[in-house]
């Protein structure tokens, strides 16, 4: 039987978040799928708890020194075997055991591209709701596509390539724009499906600046002197998702 879902955990100096990820994605209660969990070459003891799970039969476990997060990300998708790939980082978790079995049971054969909602938790409070609906990728709402639910058909890797190494923390930036420009249709599945503690790695203040530069830079390659029209556009999307009193209470 083909496998139907790959999901992806890249981790590096993660001891505790490593551990209810890897929970989160051994409870399902959807059975078809392998997770494949990337360590790079951890210093704390991180491949330890990994290895606590290294018995069950659809973990693949690599370690390896890497260049940065993406190289794993892409190392692993070269040697995924499910149908579609997700990618749930270190820490998140999957709101529930059925997430795998609802996203199946909400997606046909023709479907090449799909997401679901996800929230951001701060001591344990919502301070994040991302659930924009959308059908038709353009470029006025692709940054409406949050990377952290998606799922992609292997083949469309093999046709818009991997992720870019030239960017340590935007890469899924410029991966969802060179998507735009290739495919059009994409599917919402509108209930929540991950937690995502805020302060992650695109979240975290010490990166911000890198961030900003990466974004900046992205955004002139393929939109030229109109990048500050998509820059705004972006920032208008996100800022509209927080829960600002939340937020506020959870500091």
């Amino acid at each position: 039987m083909k496998i139907k879902f790959t999901i992806i955990t890249v981790v590096k100096n993660d001891e505790k978040g490593i551990i209810k990820t890897m929970k989160s994605v051994l409870n399902q209660n959807f059975g078809n799928f392998e997770y494949i969990v990337v360590d790079g070459n951890s210093t704390d003891n991180t491949l330890t708890n990994i290895k606590k799970f290294k018995a069950r039969k659809k973990i693949k476990l690599i370690k390896r020194k890497d260049i940065s997060y993406y190289d794993s990300l892409n190392f692993a998708v070269k040697i995924s075997k499910g149908q579609y790939i997700g990618v749930l980082n270190s820490g998140d978790i999957f709101v529930n055991d059925n997430i795998l079995n609802k996203i199946n049971n909400n997606i046909v054969k023709s479907t090449k591209i799909f997401y679901s909602n996800f929230v951001f938790i701060k001591n344990g409070k919502i301070v994040r709701i991302w659930h924009h609906k959308i059908n038709k990728i353009t470029g006025l709402n692709l940054f409406k596509i949050p990377h952290s639910t998606l799922f992609l058909s292997k083949d469309i890797y093999k046709k818009i390539g991997l992720y870019n190494l030239h960017y340590k923390i935007s890469s899924d930036l410029d991966f969802i724009i060179r998507l735009s420009k290739n495919y059009n249709e994409i599917k919402h599945l509108n209930f929540n499906s991950i937690f995502m503690e805020f302060g992650g790695l695109s979240t975290s203040y010490t990166t911000l600046k890198l961030k900003l530069k990466e974004d900046f830079k992205i955004l002139i390659y393929y939109y030229k002197v109109n990048f500050i029209f998509f820059y705004f556009l972006k920032i208008y999307f996100k800022l509209i998702d927080f829960k600002f009193t939340n937020l506020i209470k959870a500091k």
